[in-house]
């Protein structure tokens, strides 16, 4: 019992260390948002509305799931919503690869 434990332990830390490696690889990778295209935005769970931050940008949220400190959106200005309370606003092609699309 004790070995499957440490072995299991082990696994479960090489699957967090991977994904601690790619994940901000992958997010740094995709670059800024830009207008009329999908985008993911990034809000801070206890700041502003996300909704609100979306609609100053003149923007509208795409996809079915909302996740509570990131939203797929179409912006027509990107810039806005970083200016408006949201943390990053980038392109969702790098969403898209790590969901394998």
């Amino acid at each position: 019992m004790r070995r499957s434990f440490a072995i299991d332990s082990c696994l479960a830390g090489f699957l967090a260390v991977q994904l601690l490696a790619t994940l901000p690889v992958t997010l740094m990778m995709s670059g800024p948002g830009k207008a009329g295209r999908p985008a993911l935005v990034l809000v801070p769970p206890w700041g502003e509305d996300p909704e609100r931050i979306i609609a100053a940008a003149g923007g509208r949220e795409i996809g079915l799931v909302v996740a509570p400190v990131a939203r797929l959106a179409v912006l027509d200005r990107p810039e806005d919503a970083v200016a408006g309370g949201a943390w990053a606003v980038l392109d969702a092609t790098a969403l898209a690869s790590i969901c394998g699309f």
